[in-house]
């Protein structure tokens, strides 16, 4: 929830108020002494492919990007690493089971539904697991690698393009 919704503490219920730190406004509650940082979310996508030059897509249940094409990918839960989540990740929204060989980069995304996010990309090899979309994709389905849709983000593409060598008009010339 981005911070300018929160009217409420999420640790005690009171109301909050606002406080000027560093120069920029922040919630902060009173009661309990919580002051709430505007910080962006972590999250993961990874390019994971299977060898023959095919990659796993997922096409997207629910917004953003509802029923768009797209890196399997999510939010990072607490406790977990980026590697873990990228993993966890790929297993829910394609039953595939993978490992991580490559770091692709770090994206900064902002999104109407959340706010500012940051993406961890890993290249992922998938080792196991029977493709079948999880509770949060519409399907799962490998492309090869120059015939893939557009992509529900930018920051998609781009890594897509880094691992496997290619512009953005190779990888898009036949859509």
């Amino acid at each position: 929830m981005k911070q300018v919704d929160l009217k409420y503490c999420t640790k005690c219920g009171a109301p909050l108020t606002e406080i000027i730190v560093e120069g920029k406004p922040l919630k902060y509650c009173e009661n309990c002494q919580t002051t709430y940082y505007d910080n962006p979310l972590p999250s993961v996508a990874v390019v994971a492919s299977n060898g023959k030059g095919q990659i796993v897509l997922v096409k997207r249940k629910a917004e953003p990007g509802k029923g768009c094409w797209a890196l399997p990918g999510g939010f990072i839960d607490d406790g977990e690493s980026a590697i873990q989540a990228s993993l966890r990740e790929l297993e829910e929204e394609t039953g595939l089971k993978g490992i991580v060989n490559n770091f692709i980069k770090i994206f900064n995304h902002e999104s109407e539904l959340y706010g500012h996010v940051i993406i961890i990309t890993y290249e992922v090899g998938i080792i196991g697991g029977e493709l079948k979309a999880g509770d949060d994709a519409e399907c799962a389905k490998f492309f090869n690698v120059e015939e893939i849709p557009t992509l529900a983000f930018p920051f998609q593409q781009e890594a897509v393009e880094q691992v496997f060598g290619l512009n953005g008009s190779d990888l898009y010339e036949g859509v």
